[in-house]
């Protein structure tokens, strides 16, 4: 007998009781999933490789952007990072943070809050390093063995002069190149503000580059003059940002002497200080104390201590993170 149907009351009441129980299991769970996403935002780290001609074949812990300060703080890998054993060793973990967490300046420790920055941003910086030094080393191999080059490194190479506004392989060998860890560390603190800028955490910007132009990605300041055109910069992730800024000190014709400086220092092989390059970045800031700045940054949280980092090679599990 099909219940839908009958006219047994007792039936009928039977099946009210038990749709309403229905009812209530469904709703309850649906509510439950809607207030789980709304409280526990996931985050996955996959291993990524580099693709780009010259980079080195390296498996990345790739952390995306579904966190709090706090979960970050809390995270295995981000708290498996000891900055001491950093100065020491050299190693960085092959760590990549996509975001800042928007809530960084609720950390009411300054101790806690600088450790966390520098956990993120200090591997991004080391990773971009390890990429320009990759694209140095096999240009050099390239102008060794000129009479030997190949259709496909000529046209390699031909890109890169272009990307890099360089007219020989000497002009190229001296824009692609590492900037010094304490002086990118240094300039991420002061233009983020240890990460807690509106410019950092919305548009992943820690350089505070500027553009111009209704096509450039970037964010309105707040206290821009009203007949100002210039925006900062934004980026899709982090690792854009420190690209772009390296790529800007790399290419740009006010940075000339920090490049032929770096160069000189290189070619003598005397050590690279962040706080003597950063006598050469007088024109990124309109500030007067602007080198002072830095220097003071490099010097007071010991920044020194992490150049010539490198990141590490093992490779580390692939882990969810809740």
């Amino acid at each position: 007998m099909n219940i839908l149907i009958t006219k047994d009351k007792n039936l009928k009441f039977l099946f009210k009781i038990y749709y309403f129980i229905f009812l209530i299991i469904t709703l309850t769970v649906l509510t439950s999933l809607v207030l789980k996403n709304s409280f526990y935002q996931k985050s996955v780290i996959t291993k990524i490789l580099p693709k780009s001609i010259g980079e080195n074949n390296i498996e990345v812990d790739h952390i995306n952007d579904l966190y709090t300060a706090r979960s970050l703080q809390e995270n295995k890998h981000i708290d498996d990072i000891k900055i001491d054993q950093i100065r020491k060793t050299k190693i960085i973990p092959n760590i990549t943070v996509v975001r800042l967490p928007n809530d960084l300046q609720t950390i009411k420790s300054v101790k806690n809050r600088k450790e966390l920055f520098i956990k993120i941003t200090l591997p991004l910086i080391v990773q971009e390093n390890e990429k320009l030094l990759s694209l140095n080393q096999k240009i050099k191999i390239i102008k060794n063995n000129i009479d030997q080059m190949k259709r496909k490194e000529a046209i390699w190479i031909h890109s890169l002069m272009e990307e890099y506004q360089a007219d020989s392989l000497d002009a190229l060998l001296i824009k692609v190149d590492t900037i010094p860890v304490s002086l990118a560390l240094a300039q991420a603190v002061i233009e983020s503000g240890w990460g807690t800028s509106r410019f950092a955490y919305e548009g992943n910007a820690l350089f505070g580059q500027y553009v111009w132009g209704k096509n450039n990605d970037g964010i309105i300041p707040n206290e821009r003059d009203t007949d100002a055109k210039y925006k900062i910069k934004s980026f899709n992730s982090l690792s854009e940002s420190v690209a772009s800024y390296m790529k800007n000190l790399n290419t740009n014709f006010h940075y000339n002497d920090f490049r032929i400086n770096r160069f000189v220092l290189k070619s003598n092989n005397i050590p690279i200080k962040g706080t003597h390059l950063a006598e050469f970045l007088f024109s990124y800031s309109i500030e007067d104390n602007y080198i002072d700045k830095i220097k003071n940054i490099i010097q007071i949280n010991s920044f020194e201590d992490f150049d010539n980092s490198s990141v590490d090679k093992e490779p580390s599990l692939l882990t969810d993170i809740i």
